[in-house]
């Protein structure tokens, strides 16, 4: 069937929540692009991907090994959020219940798309769709209802008006614990997507076009201007928005660093507990949003480093809270134990996750002896894994 606008937004806002739903209930996510991709498809498979990670989904992105070198500021983004990403079709499995499609004219254009179809025709499995293309040729690839197929400048364009749809959806941001849905990595994929297609937006067509560009490319301003303290001025090219990625991925390499080198192990947990002074200088050098990614992709290798589970611990800065962070994540190959057990047996309550991983908080001035309180979490966490 051939692609068409959605007739008003009212439709299009039922096939947004449709989505927004979808993420909700189901339970393992493919995201696939167009062969030979461009930065609007590789940038919104990483935008969604951000989107799906605050609803602790199984996820992954389909994204050919050969055009790994052109998108490694991209690919940066993944690999600091935990995104997994396929490069051939031999790893593309079968264990997922949804897959959607981005930025893709139609059915065959999709990259292994001959390996996929299998998949993609399951009856249990369900085909969604993001994309501003509206050529002749053009054909539906996603299930009817689930096409967020629209005029737009980009299929970036349209991950942000989910976004910000999902930001009103007041009931789901606290269901799920999301903090920041506009975080910077998010902003940055986005603007990579418009900018990448509009080439610096000489190409918008309709007001509307325009006013979300205007509207991303301020918050991505606004972003620089608050971690490099100057006004960046407006893009003047591609090249600006990927050297900021580059400078991005230099930092929280950076900053992963800082958070390793107080790696410890204690039986069968890895685990890095940052007290007050530790985490200071890191507070002072690096951005929230950047130690927060970079905690969690901590928290994953030294899961899997030990086999079993890791623990992660710093202190957010006062103008933010008076909170001691913590995130404890479970090895891949170790599913004896459901971490939210851990939260149970430590008689936490402001905490929560899923099987493999939680988070939770404790007020600083409730922690009068932050080396013993870390060592009770971890010899009893032990415990527990011990006796499962």
């Amino acid at each position: 069937m051939k692609k068409v606008r959605i007739p008003n937004r009212r439709r299009k806002l039922q096939i947004v929540d449709r989505f927004i739903n979808t993420m909700i209930t189901r339970k393992s996510f493919l995201m696939v692009g167009h062969q030979n991709p461009d930065e609007d498809c590789v940038a919104s498979m990483v935008a969604f991907s951000l989107l799906m990670a605050k609803f602790q989904k199984h996820q992954a992105m389909v994204l050919n090994r050969e055009n790994w070198d052109k998108f490694s500021y991209l690919l940066s983004i993944c690999k600091y959020n935990s995104i997994t990403v396929i490069g051939s079709h031999d790893e593309i499995g079968e264990d997922y219940d949804t897959v959607i499609a981005f930025d893709t004219p139609k059915p065959e254009m999709i990259d292994f798309h001959e390996q996929l179809s299998p998949l993609m025709s399951r009856p249990d499995v369900i085909v969604m769709e993001i994309d501003h293309h509206l050529e002749a040729d053009g054909q539906y690839i996603g299930d009817e209802e689930y096409r967020l197929v629209d005029e737009a400048s980009s299929t970036c364009e349209l991950i942000g008006f989910l976004a910000l749809r999902l930001e009103k959806k007041k009931d789901v941001v606290r269901q799920f614990g999301i903090g920041e849905i506009f975080s910077r990595n998010f902003v940055l994929s986005i603007v990579t997507g418009i900018v990448g297609d509009t080439k610096m937006g000489q190409f918008l067509k309709s007001r509307r076009e325009k006013r979300y560009y205007r509207y991303f490319s301020r918050l991505f301003n606004k972003m620089l201007i608050r971690k490099t303290d100057k006004n960046s001025g407006n893009f003047s090219s591609i090249e600006d928005i990927f050297n900021e990625l580059e400078k991005l991925s230099v930092e929280e390499e950076s900053c992963y660093q800082d958070f390793w080198k107080h790696k410890k192990l204690t039986g069968s947990m890895s685990w890095i507990a940052l007290d007050e002074e530790m985490t200071a200088p890191i507070l002072e050098q690096y951005d929230m949003d950047i130690i927060v990614t970079v905690a969690k992709y901590t928290a994953n290798l030294l899961a899997e480093e030990s086999g079993y589970v890791s623990l992660v611990a710093f202190y957010d800065p006062l103008y933010k809270s008076d909170l001691i962070q913590l995130r404890m994540r479970r090895s891949q190959s170790y599913k004896e134990l459901d971490l939210r057990q851990v939260l149970a047996h430590l008689d936490i309550t402001n905490g929560g996750g899923h099987v493999g991983a939680i988070g939770f908080r404790v007020p600083r001035g409730e922690v009068e002896d932050f080396p013993a309180f870390i060592d009770n979490i971890v010899t009893r966490t032990v415990e527990l894994i011990g006796g499962v």
